[in-house]
């Protein structure tokens, strides 16, 4: 039931699009920017899984990603 923040930064130029992905679904985008928080305000169990963070633009497309376990 508390807070969880997960940041990712990238840069590039042209600025990426920054995205964060549960398995296929996007959880929040932010065009041209270097930083991306995604913001969990109670973490529950069921959000345990594989967060994404991508950053694309025209020369490539970078990912990280981190598994969240819930206790």
């Amino acid at each position: 039931g508390t807070p969880v923040e997960l940041g990712c930064e990238a840069e590039g130029h042209p600025p990426p699009l920054l995205s964060w992905f549960r398995g296929g679904m996007v959880l929040r985008e932010e065009p041209v920017s270097t930083g991306l928080k995604l913001v969990l305000p109670r973490v529950e169990p069921d959000h345990a899984g594989t967060y994404s963070c991508v950053a694309e633009n025209r020369h490539g497309r970078h990912n990280r990603s981190l598994q969240l376990h819930v206790a």
